[in-house]
């Protein structure tokens, strides 16, 4: 291999090589400097009420599991939203930290809160829970001034509380790999650079030896 071969080889394993690193140190920097949060999930299960009289259940079963749908839309209304806005947070923030998922062809609906200080994601998770209730029964059918639906609240947050720091080693890794990608392509953009930069001078050579001869 020539000197200018090795050169160039040496170019390009160094670009990459540093880009890899840079990668890694601020994929690293970034899951170290991300503040620690925890998520807490409580379940809502919805269900006809005991007190209806036995030809209404089943109709009433058909109307929970079609507006199972809906309860996944109202549980960022503002009715259920300011249940738990008496914890430091407002509305849009508890919504931006709120996801809810029913699971299909269930009746339960599972609310998941988000916070940097755990308790305060179970108490805010826990009062959602006590907000869609509430609603649920108040938009849902009345039957002599009564709810035909029952809900419950079948899991409470303070059980369901996780940590979700995030993995230095993961986000290194992460960094690493998409350092190494543009690694790649910067040092192969600076090899084409130094190659068009140098024909031109190749050309000169030639021709002023081709003029010399002459």
């Amino acid at each position: 291999m020539s000197s200018r071969a090795r050169n160039t080889v040496a170019k390009f394993l160094g670009v990459v090589l540093s880009t890899i690193v840079l990668g890694a140190l601020v994929g690293g920097l970034a899951a170290a400097l991300r503040p620690q949060t925890y998520t807490s999930t409580t379940t809502v299960m919805v269900t006809p009420a005991q007190n209806l009289p036995s030809g209404q259940t089943e109709s009433v079963s058909q109307y929970i599991l079609s507006n199972m749908p809906t309860y996944n839309n109202l549980a960022m209304t503002s009715s259920v939203l300011n249940e738990a806005a008496d914890h430091g947070r407002s509305t849009d923030d508890i919504a931006k930290d709120l996801s809810v998922e029913v699971p299909t062809g269930s009746s339960l609906v599972k609310l998941a809160y988000t916070d940097t200080d755990g308790q305060r994601s179970a108490a805010i998770a826990d009062d959602l829970a006590t907000g869609l209730r509430d609603s649920i029964r108040q938009f849902s059918p009345q039957s002599e001034g009564m709810s035909q639906v029952d809900v419950a609240i079948v899991q409470q947050a303070e059980a369901a509380t996780s940590d979700n720091k995030p993995s230095v080693k993961r986000w290194a890794l992460i960094g690493s790999g998409i350092g190494a990608v543009a690694g790649i392509a910067l040092a192969q953009a600076l090899g084409r650079r130094r190659r068009s930069n140098r024909h031109p001078s190749e050309a000169t050579a030639v021709n002023r030896s081709s003029y010399s001869a002459s």
